[in-house]
């Protein structure tokens, strides 16, 4: 990776201005073999208009990408295939296990701007790494961590991301694709919301706040200071997606965290619009939102809510959708406070 690419990272991807472009490739039949690896081609994220993301995660990834494909056809984005490898709660070590083992222990979730982006992503089940790999000539692949172990140094010095990094490369079908790295948002402290975890008995999500005094933003800095000292200057990742910040950013106007998140960690209908648009224009190369096109939520893609019908977007929350991706954009590891503070009266 070039220095200015670094430094592009750095500055929070705020000019993500990159030399070249990727053409459109075709699916590969299952059980063909990757071509050889080879030194990965620049690519443009401003002007290409095929593009084609694996991300290897959990349920917070399926959060993030599950209205993607609808935020990115309401924009315009010609074609954009959007596949989530999920296990709950994978963290790394954990990856490296199924993938040695070979293991039939993931649902691949495949969603497309071109087929009925207003729809829940297709799931595949019982899949294994290798198979999802395979399944298209991914542009690029998109690694996080598991919940507390991405606010932990040891997490990034145990060799984890190099052995899944072989084994994208061993595998993919397309040789020149790229490694991103998705940075989630910090887990619920709202009793409510803690306790809603079913195996409430030795909470994992109460005790793995300890360390952290209970304190969202705490947990959330540890975030961004481990991307910072390890993610960032590691050459092999080129790009940044840092939902998590523009969650972050949002939980400081007059949203708080039972509009955001659901539940102790995963997001509500608004929390995976905002985090859609955060992955929607780092993949686009937006530098900058000035007004969103996404303006209704399709009643098929509700998680949180039952409502017979659509849910249009209101003015305010449109609003505070382009203040906290925009400020995610130019400041990706640190909160910045909103200027709406004051819930807009009926």
């Amino acid at each position: 990776m070039s220095k200015s690419i670094k430094r592009i990272l750095a500055l929070g991807l705020s000019s993500l201005l990159l030399v070249g472009c990727l053409t459109a490739c075709s699916g590969e039949q299952e059980g063909s073999e990757p071509p050889a690896t080879t030194e990965a081609a620049p690519l443009n994220l401003k002007e290409t208009k095929s593009l084609k993301i694996l991300t290897l995660g959990h349920s917070l990834t399926v959060d993030s990408c599950y209205m993607l494909a609808a935020v990115a056809a309401a924009e315009g984005y010609e074609d954009l295939t959007v596949g989530t490898l999920y296990y709950s709660g994978c963290p790394l070590n954990r990856h490296v296990a199924h993938l040695k083992a070979n293991e039939r222990a993931y649902t691949l979730y495949i969603s497309k701007t071109k087929e009925s982006p207003n729809s829940p992503p297709e799931q595949m089940k019982d899949v294994t790494m290798e198979d999802a790999l395979r399944f298209d000539k991914w542009d690029i692949i998109i690694m996080q961590g598991g919940t507390f172990e991405i606010a932990q140094e040891n997490t990034f010095t145990a060799g984890h991301i190099q052995i899944i990094q072989q084994y994208v490369n061993d595998n993919k079908l397309n040789p020149n694709a790229i490694f991103a790295w998705h940075m989630p948002w910090a887990f619920a402290t709202d009793p409510d919301l803690m306790n809603s975890y079913t195996a409430s008995t030795n909470n994992p999500y109460i005790s793995g706040y300890l360390p952290y005094n209970n304190d969202r933003l705490k947990l959330y800095n540890e975030f961004t200071k481990c991307v910072e000292k390890y993610i960032l200057p590691d050459e092999t990742f080129q790009v940044l997606i840092p939902s998590g910040t523009a969650i972050e950013n949002a939980m400081s106007s007059y949203l708080d965290e039972k509009d955001l998140l659901r539940d102790y960690a995963h997001a509500t209908d608004l929390g995976r619009v905002i985090a859609a648009y955060t992955w929607y224009c780092v993949l686009s190369g937006t530098e900058q939102l000035e007004e969103i096109k996404f303006d209704t939520i399709p009643k098929t893609l509700f998680k949180t809510t039952a409502a017979p019908v659509d849910w249009p977007l209101t003015d305010a929350e449109k609003a505070i959708i382009i203040e906290s991706v925009n400020n995610a954009l130019k400041n990706p590891l640190q909160q910045t406070q909103s200027q709406y503070t004051t819930a807009p009266t009926a």
